[in-house]
């Protein structure tokens, strides 16, 4: 099965909507919030290891509010000797253990990423018991989840499943709408079909990861667009829906169609190149993300996109991407996105290596 290409959402982009509030209570330290910055990065590649050595790097008394709570969770769920289960909302028996046999992988796998490979081995094991003799010859993911999504949706529940590169996922919901939508890209117009999604049971293992201080916005195939909906808290007409999922996702949708194929940090570089060409009123925020969490992983899409597009920003610009103003920024990504376009309709579509 092909792998899921969500839009990552930072916390950063939902305070904006608390800023009066802000700017009256203490903040914590910049030291404090560069701490989580790194946290993110590392859990974004799966790594919890990583996530809690930059937290208690910073003494506690440096965190206030969401900022400190969000610490103190990190550091309960991943110091916890064994994993941390939050299914307790849960009322389904059915969708509570299989959330639970999700959690405990991810929790596993984050802890001691080397060991993946089995803990996913393990996750097989645990349900082709829960889902009884229907799964018995099921032997690995690919074979289970057609299964599981079936039987999950017996249980009211929808079900988003695959992977979300490096980890198994497992996002839940009940409530679904379809809308089409006109999205201008910089290579033309394109119109979608999304799906609206709300009533979440699970927001898969980024939200885990992170105590659910963030979570994927969305996600793309080549056929229809699927919008987290709770994660745009200003609303489905603002210019963070706009921008950093229906640009993003529409243009995963375009490039998956267009480039068979493409690899997944690929498809992440493109999309986050829209965001910065078409985003005013959140493109510092993430301009910010795309510079805090990177990496040299390919393997995980979305930190190693972001130093991808960091560095030829900085290149084509001659100065660090947050030292322009807007409207040069947002020329800057634009012409490295057509630039990108124009190379890989001269080689056919091949994906950079």
């Amino acid at each position: 099965m092909k792998p899921v290409y969500p839009v990552i959402l930072s916390s950063a982009l939902f305070c904006a909507t608390f800023a009066a509030l802000a700017a009256q209570a203490p903040a914590s330290s910049e030291t404090a919030v560069a701490a989580i910055a790194q946290s993110t990065s590392a859990i974004l590649q799966a790594d919890s290891g990583r996530a809690l050595a930059a937290l208690e790097a910073v003494p506690a008394a440096q965190f206030t509010g969401k900022d400190a709570e969000y610490r103190a969770c990190m550091l309960a769920r991943y110091h916890a000797k064994q994993p941390v289960l939050a299914t307790s909302h849960v009322d389904d028996a059915f969708v509570r253990g299989v959330l639970g046999d999700y959690q405990d992988y991810w929790w596993r796998s984050m802890a001691a990423p080397a060991q993946r490979t089995a803990q996913e081995a393990a996750l097989v094991a645990k349900l082709r018991k829960r889902l009884g003799p229907a799964a018995a010859p099921a032997t690995n993911m690919d074979q289970i989840e057609p299964l599981l999504h079936a039987r999950l949706g017996r249980h009211g529940v929808h079900a988003q499943l695959e992977r979300t590169p490096p980890l198994r996922e497992l996002m839940l919901w009940r409530k679904q709408e379809s809308r089409s939508y006109n999205v201008q890209l910089p290579d033309g117009p394109y119109t979608v079909q999304v799906e609206l999604l709300d009533d979440f049971v699970s927001r898969g293992w980024m939200a885990y990861g992170r105590c659910e201080r963030g979570s994927a916005g969305g996600w793309a195939t080549d056929k229809t667009l699927y919008a987290v909906v709770p994660r745009y808290t200003k609303g489905l007409d603002s210019e963070e829906f706009r921008v950093v999922f229906l640009g993003h996702e529409t243009q995963h949708f375009a490039d998956q169609n267009a480039y068979p194929g493409i690899a997944s940090w690929e498809l992440e570089y493109r999309a986050k190149l829209v965001e910065l060409a078409q985003g005013r009123q959140v493109s510092a925020q993430r301009l910010d993300y795309m510079t805090t969490a990177q990496s040299d992983d390919v393997d995980s899409p979305h930190t190693y996109a972001n130093k991808r597009v960091i560095a030829d920003l900085t290149r084509r610009l001659g100065q660090a991407p947050d030292a322009v103003d807007i409207d040069v920024l947002q020329a800057a990504a634009r012409d490295q996105l057509l630039e990108d376009t124009r190379r890989r309709k001269a080689s056919s579509g091949a994906p950079r290596k």
